[in-house]
């Protein structure tokens, strides 16, 4: 590979598959604070897909400052990491042996997470990402950048870099995701279905791959 291009992956659903248990946390959680069922059908309605703060206003009935949504958030990630934590989430298969690819190529990789700084720590730490990454040059949710689809996390990504955005390759699991780098100027997008099967992300611009995972790329 040519070193002179940077990879950016984003994280839930590329890196790890691990959008089930984002699931199960947001149901255990809302079902604590509204003291009420939470069926697989609410799940997919009402779960699969949506914001924070679509979640947790439809399950309590009313709205949400910003600060209790972010509280709110927090408490559910906790239960998120408990549920990896004892699953032993393993990093996506052929993604080790990837970026040691990239690692021993001098190619310059990144990560633009809507993760938040807890849970971007925990990963840090669970799957020693220092191997691969640098935390100071990865992009979560923190501040007051725009998440995705806006095109700013990816922005600052690639500055960091060094890099244009048309020698960048980007790994992404979802349409919002595609749509923030493709609006960044990223042409060259690989969709990763392992998570979320969504093989309709191949019609999106800029994606000119789909992969279900990283062991299609030996």
């Amino acid at each position: 590979m040519n070193k002179d291009i940077c990879v950016i992956f984003d994280f839930n659903g590329t890196m790890i598959f691990d959008g089930r248990f984002h699931d199960e946390a947001w149901k255990t959680y809302v079902e604590e604070l509204s003291l009420v069922d939470v069926s697989e059908e609410d799940v997919e309605k009402w779960i699969k897909g949506k914001t924070p703060k679509e979640i947790l206003e439809h399950f309590l009935g009313y709205e949400l400052t910003d600060n209790m949504i972010e509280q709110f958030s927090e408490e559910k990630d906790r239960i998120y990491r408990s549920l990896i934590g004892r699953a032993d989430v393993p990093l996506a298969p052929g993604l080790e042996d990837y970026l040691n690819y990239l690692l021993l190529a001098q190619v310059k990789r990144n990560i633009v997470s809507t993760a938040g700084p807890e849970n971007m720590s925990y990963y840090f730490e669970r799957y020693n990402l220092e191997r691969w990454f640098k935390w100071e040059d990865v992009i979560i949710a923190a501040g007051d950048i725009p998440l995705k689809p806006h095109p700013d996390m990816y922005t600052a990504a690639i500055a960091k870099m060094n890099m244009p955005a048309e020698k960048t390759l980007v790994f992404e699991d979802s349409e919002s995701g595609v749509k923030a780098a493709y609006s960044a100027g990223v042409t060259h997008i690989v969709a990763v279905t392992g998570d979320s099967k969504n093989k309709d992300l191949v019609v999106r611009p800029g994606v000119y791959r789909v992969i279900e995972d990283f062991t299609e790329l030996r």
